[in-house]
């Protein structure tokens, strides 16, 4: 039988138990977090393109409460000197990405949920083995408290996850590692939904306390689509190290490169022809050239050229930053559309959401993987290009509706006025 494909998993547990799903071995970004060794590290990609499922891999290597080998036989990394760090540090871990919500009371429930079972895990780990009125213990449930009853206020939840830190700490006499994937989705949630402002100390407070001189941290790492930005969230820390789709380090992990989409079509009965190629082929992280994951895994199974990735969103920010655009973006925007390259500027580290201008606007389109880079001609000047047909689709759809709607304002203009 053949293995089954993973569409729609990102449980490395899930996806290795038994041997049953097709794998596309990452596993040595675990090398290379050990050996990069930096305390804070973010990892900004677009959506679908493997970054839940590489995050609870290295949860899986490393959690101490688990036995892990069977699910790394056969993979790279265990051929390595590292292979001796398996199941040897405390992990913390958690997904933001259902973090979306209307308003700011709706969040604060899912985030908490979001964080819970991380609180549950260690509550039933710790067991009856410590002091309650102990220091590194008492607010962390003080905390679970006010999660499990429904009363923990915005104040009490910025801290919540700093205290787990202490707990977990001070129950190992190990810091623990802390993995947050796809941290920025509640910030770009309260854009969307209008009550950023609300918000504004609770973020900032929040990843502060667990990133900034924290002693009880050993090592950090993020997942999001963009860094949420020098001017507000992380503007009082200084030690993450940002690692984008055009830095080399981590960009083999993310994506399938070309030997890697051969063998899977290959092995599901299919071949990787110029169809393919101009469907889902384009992007180049780091100087490596990349194939859309999600499309991949969905062309093997169906066997149909479909926009499988493009239908996975609303595209609410692509399509709210084009109707805002100025006539100089446009006019770069429709060369893009003709099948060219263009030289822009691009600010990647600095997020659209709170810095509205072109070259943060070209940055999110590169970082959100709709345009992607071909060359950097200065420090932020590049070179983009439409990735794909697939990606190509999309924009004439957007670019389409936006002129449908156009046309209906002016006919209504052109009704009120008597206008011809």
């Amino acid at each position: 039988m053949k293995k089954i494909l993973p569409i729609g998993r990102d449980d490395f547990r899930k996806v290795r138990e038994n041997n049953k799903y097709y794998y596309v071995d990452k596993s040595l970004m675990i090398k290379d977090f050990v050996e990069l060794d930096n305390e804070v590290t973010l990892i900004t990609r677009p959506r679908r393109f493997g970054k839940t499922l590489n995050m609870s891999m290295i949860r899986e290597f490393f959690d101490i409460t688990k036995e892990s080998r069977n699910l790394f036989k056969g993979l790279a990394i265990m051929d390595t000197e590292y292979a001796e760090c398996i199941n040897s540090r405390p992990v913390i871990y958690f997904t933001l990405k259902g973090c979306v919500a209307s308003d700011s009371e709706k969040l604060k429930s899912q985030f908490i949920r979001a964080i819970f079972s991380e609180f549950r895990k260690y509550y039933e780990i710790f067991g009856d083995s410590t002091d309650r009125a102990d220091y590194y213990y008492s607010q962390y449930y003080r905390s679970l408290e006010g999660m499990n009853n429904a009363t923990l206020t915005w104040n009490e939840l910025e801290g919540s996850v700093y205290y787990l830190m202490t707990a977990v700490t001070r129950f190992y006499g190990i810091a623990p590692v802390l993995l947050i994937d796809e941290y920025d989705q509640p910030v770009i949630s309260s854009y969307e939904h209008g009550y950023r402002k609300e918000l504004g100390d609770f973020f900032e407070g929040f990843y502060g306390l667990i990133l900034k001189g924290n002693e009880f941290l050993s090592q950090a790492l993020l997942t999001g689509i963009q860094r949420v930005a020098k001017e507000s969230i992380f503007s009082k820390i200084n030690n993450i190290i940002v690692y984008t789709v055009l830095d080399e380090a981590y960009s083999p992990y993310f994506g399938l490169n070309r030997s890697e989409t051969e063998a899977m079509l290959r092995y599901y009965g299919l071949e990787l022809n110029e169809e393919v190629k101009n469907h889902y082929d384009g992007y180049l992280f780091g100087g490596i050239h990349m194939y859309n994951p999600w499309s991949i895994l969905n062309y093997a199974g169906k066997k149909v050229l479909s926009p499988y990735w493009i239908n996975t969103s609303t595209n609410y920010f692509i399509k709210r930053a084009l109707t805002d655009a100025d006539l100089s973006f446009t006019e770069k925007f429709n060369q893009l559309i003709m099948n060219e390259s263009v030289n822009v500027s691009i600010a990647l580290e600095t997020s659209f959401v709170e810095l509205k201008n072109n070259s943060t606007l070209w940055g999110l389109l590169v970082n959100a993987g709709y345009i992607t880079n071909v060359e950097r001609i200065e420090t932020e000047y590049m070179k983009v290009r439409i990735p794909n047909d697939e990606v190509k689709s999309e924009f004439q759809k957007i670019v389409a509706e936006q002129a449908n709607i156009q046309n209906d304002d002016l006919k209504e203009m052109q009704t009120k006025c008597n206008f011809p």
